[in-house]
């Protein structure tokens, strides 16, 4: 009976510290990198493309709890073969207060960009 209690702990352990899957390639949440603990920042629907050449986008960024939240951001504009063509873009800032919806816009420096990613990061 002993042995049946340890072998249910053990497994009921291992099975809340399994790692969840890895997002699907070209889905939104794969063009997402969170830098450190992401918390209460919730990434919604994204928007691309492609004006005069450039690659344009738009993210929905949510706060879900009701406290201001400050978060920083960049994008990673990437070429064909899914390297940076762009120099490395400076971390922006921006306070997003308790249960507020907001979007985040950016334009590719170069048209070489086919692809990008958005990375995050909470203090």
């Amino acid at each position: 009976m002993r042995f049946k209690l340890i072998t249910v702990i053990a497994l009921a352990l291992l099975a809340g510290c399994a790692s969840p899957p890895p997002p699907e390639p070209g889905s939104a949440a794969s063009k997402v990198v969170a830098m450190g603990a992401q918390k209460n920042i919730v990434v919604g629907a994204m928007r691309v493309a492609r004006e005069n050449g450039f690659m344009t986008v738009n993210v929905q960024l949510s706060n879900t709890s009701y406290y201001n939240k400050t978060m920083y951001y960049r994008f990673a504009w990437l070429g064909q073969e899914g390297f940076p063509v762009a120099d490395e873009e400076v971390w922006k800032s921006m306070t997003m207060y308790g249960a507020q919806t907001s979007f985040v816009q950016a334009i590719a420096p170069t048209a070489k960009a086919v692809d990008f990613r958005l990375e995050i990061k909470t203090p």
